[in-house]
């Protein structure tokens, strides 16, 4: 009878840490859904989609290049 009470103590403590586990799990997923949200408003508001963003970022690299290129032009070399 003691081991039958042991097994059932046991599968309660094991009950409630996957109910602990769950617990976490959803809040986590929950907040990964919050941050894709703000990330996806913020990409709208950028005119840019999860597509596009990649070419998106190789346009504003170049033009940074080239920004910086005419900006190093201006500065006298032999000062």
């Amino acid at each position: 009878m003691t081991e039958i009470k042991a097994r059932i103590e046991q599968a309660k403590t094991n009950l409630r840490k996957a109910e602990n586990a769950k617990t976490v799990a959803e809040t986590q997923k929950e907040n990964a859904e919050q941050q894709l949200a703000e990330v996806e408003e913020k990409m709208t508001e950028a005119g840019v989609t999860a597509e596009t963003i990649s070419d998106q970022i190789e346009v504003i690299e170049t033009k940074i290049q080239q920004d910086l290129t005419k900006v190093e032009r201006l500065i006298p070399q032999d000062v």
